[in-house]
């Protein structure tokens, strides 16, 4: 949550979301929802006007898993 506004500031700036995001891809690792969380956003992330609503999509993947 607390990287949320500079992720919108960013892209706001012009980065690509995928830039940003690839660093966050092993943040889940050995956690349920860990593998969705990599796909949304490797899959989502790096198409031409992604923003913070992939970001909400892939937690949202995590947080029903951890919380299933």
């Amino acid at each position: 949550a607390a990287y949320r506004p500079y992720l919108q500031a960013r892209l706001d700036e012009g980065v690509r979301l995928s830039s940003m995001t690839r660093h966050m891809l092993g943040l889940f690792n050995g956690m349920p929802g860990a593998r969705l969380w990599r796909r949304v956003l490797s899959e989502q992330g790096p198409k031409p006007g992604a923003g913070i609503a992939v970001l909400d999509e892939a937690l949202d993947a995590v947080a029903s898993r951890v919380l299933a």
